[in-house]
């Protein structure tokens, strides 16, 4: 469970991107995976692009590292995760099919009649449950200076998100999508205002989907200036100050005017 996400701000001239750092770890087929809040943060800078994951801690490093620190233009950085997503799940897919039918997968899909039926089944059976447990979110500008945001799924598939001006990965995405719609989020919004509202929208898809509490935001900015607010961070704090108090007004306001609807019901409501 986790949340990664990414919005537009301030007519393209902003992009915020808010993670938890709940991380996934695994150990192999044969040990169960287990989540842990992580001690450092899920988003990374590189220039002014920022990246994030979900699923696998393992392949996250490993993804990382096949990006080089000097590489810095948006849309090559997107084709090389994507091409390292492809790498590692077609290796698993071969070595699974050259452990049951002991033949190459590029092989058996070409010829898969030489092997018995069952033994087809099971492949082809396995293949339509396997999910490569990696997906990515890169956000922010290209060399154009375009605000961009873009998923790579566990396929390696490359997808835009930017038309939309919000994008989201990990079990808390619905919720993260569902408040910025219903909220009427705005990507003309200044800065400040959708930082609250980026926050306010990981906060809300905590609760229904045990998203880590730990939050870390990166701002990425047209003029290639950015701004790292970790949640050990005194501003972090006062994000959160600023949220708490205004729940606690939006709770007061709830009940005075619950208050008057029961008093002008003439006691027909208590």
């Amino acid at each position: 469970m986790t949340l990664v996400q990414a919005s537009i701000a301030n007519n393209g001239k902003s992009v915020i991107m808010v993670a938890d750092r709940l991380l996934t770890s695994s150990f192999g087929e044969d040990f169960p995976d287990y989540e842990s809040e992580g001690n450092t943060p899920k988003i990374s800078l590189w220039g002014n692009i920022g990246i994030g994951f979900s699923g696998s801690a393992l392949y996250a490093d490993m993804a990382t590292s096949e990006v080089p620190s000097s590489l810095t233009d948006f849309d090559k950085v997107v084709k090389k995760i994507s091409n390292f997503v492809k790498g590692q799940r077609d290796a698993i897919i071969n070595n699974e099919v050259i452990r049951i039918t002991g033949i190459a997968s590029k092989e058996f899909f070409l010829t898969s009649g030489v092997v018995p039926e069952p033994v087809r089944e099971y492949v082809y059976g396995w293949l339509n449950q396997f999910h490569f447990p990696f997906q990515c979110i890169i956000a922010g500008f290209d060399k154009d200076n375009n605000a961009k945001i873009y998923y790579i799924t566990d396929d390696g598939s490359i997808i835009s998100a930017t038309n939309f001006g919000v994008g989201s990965i990990g079990s808390g995405s619905p919720f993260s999508q569902i408040y910025f719609d219903q909220c009427n989020y705005d990507i003309s919004m200044p800065e400040i205002e959708c930082l609250f509202f980026a926050y306010k929208a990981k906060r809300w898809a905590e609760a229904p989907t045990g998203v880590g509490l730990k939050t870390d935001i990166l701002i990425l900015r047209e003029d290639n200036t950015q701004v790292t607010i970790l949640n050990e961070y005194e501003l972090m704090s006062e994000i959160i100050n600023v949220h708490n108090k205004e729940k606690e007004k939006t709770s007061k306001i709830r009940e005075s005017i619950l208050n008057q609807l029961i008093k002008n019901s003439s006691g027909e409501l208590r």
